[in-house]
């Protein structure tokens, strides 16, 4: 599909304010004598129900209308550069927004209008699908059929989702992902790998990819962008198949940036380059096993929340190749990327695994009942640390040894122990001690009198033998420190139990090392607290060497 980008660079201008020059004839004679290889400049028309002019400081750059469009695409012409267009749509005033964007692009000489939809309070963001699909259908009936329209976003983690990009997609005729490396990694990275994820992420939607590339900056550190990787960025774009470019933005621009734009050749077969491949150097593909519930899968090393692909999981048991090259400590943690994205292996320390390296041989069936599982973490101790007067560990226990069959554990829990019990006479309050969200909270199911469950990802997390449970309704979001009912003055413990479909996990392993440690000082696992290894019995002795319970399973405890 052709565009009015393709095999070009365009600069993108904000407002007269953000650059040094005072006049439209100025701005389109610096982008010519520093970049003769730009093809054209996109000037903002918009900020959602406003012209962008009345943010302008200088008249003679201010967009207040169509009028002033129309000087800046005579203006540009005659300096042999293009005019297209973009602006921020918020989604508050549908009419009016979409009023704006028709008079822009109905303008003679203007190549094209990039709708910039962002998440944010001052963007587009918490609007509806509704509200996206009124926005573009207004915008496209009031525009010439074959006008160009372009959608620029965020295109990591779970932006493309919250900006309901399948409502704008059939308007638009080209994507153009915000690729603000230097911007994303504060400074620490360079550009090729989150090309690689734009490219990756785009692909299912069929539509030409333009990349709008930094050269602004980084925020966080005032750290300017390496000349060689903005360079990088552009040429990257164009072998990796963008049709065209893009820069943000003029002002943030100084001669080193120029520089480095006008190095990039837009004309000719040096986009298509191959690079051999020597095969006594290539190393050998790496295979793993993902070996906990679900791994995440993200556009980018790092736990940042934005990075997250929506509805990308690899679940227990999946085998991935990754990229041996591609190996990066990030966060805590060590990943890997693969056909879909960036995973995380383990932990750096080692103490949470997520993936095992797969070896020819090896058994699907791996041994995963001791490896601790990644989901989340325990932020605080449900019941405050110092209130706890008792505890009875997880799993292989010498109480569930002894009193189980009269608790029914043998058809629960396989004779083990399905929780963490933390006691206390009465009265204590037990809080969530995790984000999650409340599932249930009554005296309808077991551990009475009351129970309460919160859901945390695809887990469930249960609070046994609370009284004064919460009302709360269901579907409420809870914090660490939200209450959810009090210890029972009968009961005189909450039962901590941590479930995934039909499996029962140990809930220590769900909570940081320096939380474990305090448990295990205070409650070391020995006298009543110690595990089984009665009549000769060698297994699941330790606190954290528990298996996995299958709910309702056949019974694994010690025989009697």
């Amino acid at each position: 599909m052709p565009t009015p980008f393709d095999q070009k660079i365009i600069w993108l201008h904000w407002m007269g304010g953000a650059v040094a020059e005072e006049s439209i004839y100025e701005l389109a004679q610096t982008v010519k004598g520093n970049t003769p290889n730009a093809a054209g400049i996109a000037i903002k028309t918009s900020n959602g129900v406003v012209w962008q002019g009345e943010y302008d400081v200088k008249a003679a750059l201010a967009i207040t209308g169509p009028e002033a469009i129309r000087a800046w695409v005579d203006e540009l012409a005659a300096n042999g550069l293009e005019t297209h267009l973009w602006c921020v749509l918020q989604g508050r005033k549908i009419q009016e927004e979409a009023d704006l964007v028709i008079q822009a692009c109905n303008v003679p000489g203007v190549r094209s209008m990039i709708l910039d939809i962002e998440v944010g309070a001052r963007y587009f963001g918490g609007q509806t699908a509704e509200t996206a699909r009124a926005l573009i259908t207004a915008i496209r009936a009031g525009i010439p059929e074959d006008f160009h329209l372009a959608l620029c976003f965020d295109p990591r983690g779970y932006h493309p989702r919250d900006i309901h990009i399948q409502e704008w997609l059939p308007y638009v005729q080209s994507l153009h992902p915000m690729v603000y490396h230097w911007h994303f990694s504060e400074a620490s990275r360079g550009p090729r790998g989150y090309l690689d994820d734009a490219f990756r992420v785009l692909a299912q939607y069929n539509l030409p990819i333009v990349p709008m590339l930094e050269v602004y900056a980084d925020p966080a550190t005032g750290t300017p962008v390496p000349p060689d990787q903005i360079y990088d960025a552009g040429m990257y774009s164009f072998e990796s198949g963008a049709a065209g470019i893009t820069y943000f933005r003029l002002g943030s621009a100084g001669a080193a940036e120029f520089e480095a734009v006008n190095r990039i050749e837009v004309e000719g077969g040096h986009h298509e380059i191959v690079r051999p491949i020597d095969d006594e150097d290539e190393e050998e593909p790496l295979e793993f096993m993902v070996v906990t519930d679900a791994v995440k899968v993200r556009t980018a090393p790092s736990l940042e929340p934005r990075t997250v692909i929506s509805g990308r999981v690899l679940y227990r048991g999946t085998r991935i190749t990754v990229d041996p090259t591609s190996r990066e400590e990030a966060d805590g943690y060590v990943w890997w990327r693969h056909s879909t994205g960036w995973s995380a292996e383990r932990s750096i320390d080692g103490s949470t695994i997520f993936m095992m390296e797969y070896l020819e041989g090896d058994s699907e069936e791996q041994n995963t009942t001791n490896v601790p599982q990644p989901a989340f973490l325990f932020q605080n101790l449900p019941l405050d640390l110092s209130l706890v007067q008792w505890i009875q560990y997880y799993g292989n226990t010498i109480f569930a040894y002894n009193n189980g069959f009269q608790h029914n554990y043998h058809s629960y829990s396989q004779g083990l122990h399905g929780g963490f019990d933390l006691g206390h006479l009465g009265g204590a309050s037990v809080c969530a001690g995790v984000e999650g969200v409340l599932k249930y909270s009554g005296n309808k199911r077991a551990f009475g009198p009351n129970r309460v469950d919160v859901q945390v990802n695809s887990y469930l997390i249960i609070y046994g033998h609370l009284a004064n449970a919460t009302t709360l309704p269901e579907g409420t979001r809870v914090t660490p420190d939200t209450v959810l009912g009090q210890i029972d003055y009968n009961q005189q413990h909450v039962h901590l139990e941590i479930r995934y479909q039909q499996y029962i996990y140990n809930p220590l392993l769900f909570m940081p090392n320096t939380l474990c440690d305090a448990l295990l000082a205070r409650f070391p696992a020995e006298g009543s607290r110690r595990f089984c290894s009665e009549n000769g019995w060698d297994q699941w002795l330790t606190v954290f060497d528990q298996p996995v319970i299958t709910l309702g399973g056949e019974y694994i405890g010690p025989p009697h």
